[in-house]
């Protein structure tokens, strides 16, 4: 049976996911437009920053339906498994726009790092059959992380932060007041991403914290669309 909290933990899960894949394919949808293969990587990226709530999302539906979340295993598994990709996928575009001439070599430290967590994670999970290495499920989405998957899930942080703050920066010195203003949004975007996901894991599980993070980690979807395309209505609101 679904606990009042896990209904509204999952419901907050399953909010703050569907704004991240509408964002995400909104981008997505500009490519054919501008024909710039970064909008796609960007798009796919946004959509995944938030797959740390995915197996939340499906652990609720599931639990509606069937009155029981995920096993750990699989929790942890689609909680983990595309990070490395996605994270990699994103230093791609972040570099395409700064330090191209080190583009290759700051991939290809990202790319062996995946990697090592990816055969880390599998292994963990079907090899060993020990998700109690990579954390705690307690109830149908309430989650601890320890040992290596917490210092990955904080390397992906502080990742998507400075890399995120930096590309902002670097729009921010433009002499163009609409990139200066999407370069303010992406700052926005990431440290309010960075924030609410350290609140989300850091605060205990309570109604007030559950809704003050979640609807942090929303707005960084909002102010991500607003840094990447920067809609009419925020131009005429914030540009005179």
């Amino acid at each position: 049976m679904v606990t009042p909290i896990e209904y509204l933990n999952g419901s907050l899960s399953l909010a703050c996911v569907i704004v991240s894949i509408i964002v995400g394919l909104t981008i997505i949808s500009r490519y054919p437009k501008y024909k710039q293969v970064n909008l796609i990587l960007v798009g796919i990226t946004w959509i995944c920053l938030f797959s740390p709530w995915w197996p939340s999302t499906i652990s609720f539906l599931v639990a509606l339906i069937t009155g029981k979340g995920l096993t750990p295993t699989m929790y942890f598994f689609i909680g983990f498994f595309v990070s490395p990709f996605i994270l990699t996928i994103w230093i791609v575009a972040f570099t395409s726009f700064k330090f191209k001439k080190y583009q290759k070599l700051i991939v290809g430290i990202y790319l062996i790092i995946g990697i090592a967590f990816e055969i880390y994670l599998l292994f963990t999970l079907f090899v060993v059959n020990d998700p109690a290495q990579i954390g705690t499920l307690t109830g149908v989405c309430d989650t601890s992380y320890r040992g290596i998957a917490m210092y990955y899930s904080i390397f992906i942080v502080i990742t998507m932060l400075v890399t995120g703050i930096l590309f902002g920066l670097a729009s921010r010195k433009s002499e163009n007041p609409e990139i200066k203003l999407k370069g303010t949004f992406l700052i926005l975007a990431f440290v309010s991403w960075g924030v609410g996901a350290l609140l989300d894991a850091a605060l205990p599980l309570d109604p007030i914290s559950l809704i003050i993070a979640r609807l942090i980690l929303i707005s960084s979807a909002l102010e991500f669309y607003c840094g990447f395309l920067l809609p009419n209505v925020v131009k005429k609101l914030f540009l005179k």
